[in-house]
């Protein structure tokens, strides 16, 4: 993955493949009949998404504030996101229709595949390095 792109485009990138590999935890559980499963995951990847459009939001706002205002600002708007996740987390907790560790797995499930891919990315960095350095004739 290059992270060299607009943002924009790198969360578009991110989101498709987060779904992806959401889709590969959905499919299974609608062959096993597991709704509550399937809705709070979809619950949890979408606040997910929403809270990670916020953050870039805030982030470009804050670009535009001198240093003490912006810090200010992320960190208020850090308190609102752990705000909107208690109340999620609370919903999912309190609602017998949605399972509590599928909505947990979902909200988590952007950042892992986020280092997951920094992961990928870097092992192939090395990968790369160590091969020219072969062809090269250095060891």
């Amino acid at each position: 993955m290059s992270f060299g792109k607009e943002p924009d485009e790198l969360i578009k990138a991110l989101i498709k493949k987060t779904c992806f590999v959401a889709l590969t935890l959905i499919i299974p559980l609608v062959f096993m009949g597991e709704f509550s499963s399937i809705i709070g995951l979809i619950y949890g990847l979408s606040i997910s998404f929403l809270i990670f459009k916020l953050k870039y939001i805030n982030i470009s706002k804050a670009l535009d504030m001198n240093e003490a205002r912006a810090a200010n600002y992320i960190r208020n708007r850090y308190f609102i996101n752990y705000g909107i996740y208690f109340i999620v987390l609370l919903t999912a907790y309190l609602s017998p229709k949605l399972n509590f560790l599928a909505v947990v797995l979902a909200l988590l499930l952007l950042k892992f595949v986020i280092i997951g891919l920094a992961a990928i990315d870097f092992i192939k960095q090395k990968w790369n390095r160590k091969m020219k350095s072969i062809q090269e004739g250095r060891f």
